[in-house]
């Protein structure tokens, strides 16, 4: 059916290609039966067309913020994006009308995006880039309009003139939408205030004197919004996991401006010892090798037994720089062991690790509170995992190695706080560039293990890659607040 809807589009419009746009009514007359029956599309309902909620955001966490407030972002000139960390601001698009717009400081999380018009919608974002000549104004009209079910042919004629490069013959036949009727009467309070706002945006996209003073103002609410029913906290500078590798923060500055932050780890290769403890990583001519004392010390605590890792030194080598190895200050480490972790988080025991740490005679008490204190932390970041695992259903493609992942991520922090203490990039005069690639290497690796549980995303290169940010919407926790969709487009 749709190819056949097709043919007779392309017939229609060859045979009226001197035609104006006012002839759109009788192109769509002939073919509005046929495009019924090609798409549920076709059937308008309030809140269908982009339906993302809270229930769709992807795993999200705060601790990344931490871990690379010593890198500098570089700017971006494309979205083919080596692996890197990266800022931009782009342009971005209300996807929730008649609620209250964002302010700086908004929280916001990235969800999948849903929706009937999802498709059409990602289409019209990816396309906005590509003809930088169509205003901003007129790509969220025509996205308000597909929010509102207005039809395409009711939009003023040079409206529709300026935004037909962003759509098929068969996107704007799809547009022809069939309003349904809908007995207000029978309607929750808040389906009733979408339907009032829609029906203004109608009105307002079909008069001759179309505004988009007059379609934000219904659309975009201004001031504090209410808290909504449903919703949850959402700090600013929450990031997010996306299926292409990358891990992704926005930070609106308003609906129509946002401020967009990426990081894509680099590949790195990873040996171990016969102890299974990491012993190098090697990325791009820089290799941190790390010297243990010993085999490890075991400590009893409870009915777990721990090993306690002592690091001797680090070997750092990399271009233009003698091999030089450091000691490593405190570089004593705990290892709980999983089976320790797994039980306490899914609580199927109950730990006195107070008892445990005082009935120990093999470290101080200090030594093993701060080991405590780690894995405390190492709580949420494991939860924070397993959200990742959950979010890309791993089930069906599960990784071989989850358990030695989040310990490799946990050593590693420990290996990089040691570096910042031997190899100070300010006690080491004109190395400093150096030291940095090495400190970045060492973050990369730390992210890489994250990326892995991906499974089927993280691949052994480093080649330029899109993380297709319009496949995505940007969702604030407040249910009150808009939802925003990315563009591609550089502000």
């Amino acid at each position: 059916m749709i190819k056949r809807l097709t043919t007779i589009l392309l017939v229609l419009t060859i045979s009226s290609s001197s035609a104006s746009a006012q002839d759109l009514d009788g192109l769509f007359n002939k073919v509005k039966k046929g495009a019924k029956s090609i798409s549920k599309s076709l059937s308008w309902e309030p809140g269908k067309a982009v339906s993302t909620s809270l229930k769709d955001t992807l795993a999200g966490f705060y601790w990344m913020n931490d871990q690379l407030k010593s890198r500098i972002p570089d700017t971006l000139s494309t979205f083919h994006l080596k692996p890197g960390y990266y800022k931009t601001t782009l342009r971005s698009y209300c996807l929730h009308a008649g609620t209250y717009g964002p302010s700086r400081g908004s929280g916001y999380q990235l969800a999948n995006f849903e929706g009937t018009q999802k498709k059409l919608i990602i289409s019209i974002l990816e396309k906005s880039t590509e003809h930088p000549n169509i205003s901003q104004s007129d790509v969220q009209t025509l996205i308000w309009g597909i929010e509102a079910g207005n039809k395409f042919s009711s939009y003023p004629t040079d409206f529709q003139a300026r935004v037909k490069p962003l759509l098929s013959l068969k996107d704007i036949a799809i547009m022809e939408i069939n309003v349904k009727d809908i007995v207000e009467s029978n309607l929750p309070s808040e389906v009733q205030r979408l339907m009032n706002t829609y029906q203004s945006l109608r009105q307002e996209m079909q008069s001759a004197q179309m505004s988009f003073d007059k379609l934000e103002d219904i659309a975009v609410k201004v001031g504090a919004p209410p808290i909504g029913v449903g919703s949850i906290t959402i700090d600013e500078g929450k990031w997010s996991y996306l299926n292409s590798g990358y891990f992704i923060k926005v930070d609106p500055q308003s609906y129509s401006t946002s401020d967009v932050t990426l990081y894509r780890p680099s590949y790195a290769d990873v040996s171990y010892d016969s102890q299974n403890r990491i012993s190098s990583y090697t990325n791009d001519g820089y290799k941190l090798t790390v010297n243990y004392k010993d085999n490890g010390t075991p400590v009893q605590l409870g009915d777990y037994t721990a090993n306690v890792q002592q690091i001797e030194s680090y070997t750092v080598e990399g271009p233009g720089q003698p091999t030089q190895t450091v000691p490593a200050e405190g570089g004593k480490y705990i290892d709980f062991g999983m089976d320790f972790v797994n039980d306490a988080l899914q609580g199927a025991k109950d730990f006195n690790l107070d008892q445990m740490l005082k009935d120990n005679t093999n470290l101080s008490l200090d030594q093993l509170q701060n080991a405590y204190n780690d894995i405390k932390k190492w709580k949420g970041r494991y939860d924070d995992l397993k959200n990742i695992h959950d979010d890309f259903n791993m089930d069906q493609n599960p990784p071989q190695d989850l358990n030695k992942y989040i310990k490799d991520s946990y050593v590693n922090e420990t290996i990089q706080k040691a570096m910042e203490v031997s190899l100070n990039p300010i006690d080491k005069k004109g190395q400093s560039e150096w030291l940095k690639n090495h400190f970045k290497m060492v973050g990369d690796f730390f992210f890489y293990s994250i990326c892995k549980l991906r499974g089927d995303d993280c691949r052994p290169d480093n080649d330029p890659k899109n993380p297709k940010l319009p496949d995505y919407i940007a969702q604030p926790g407040n249910t009150n607040a808009q939802r925003l969709g990315l563009s591609e487009y550089k502000k």
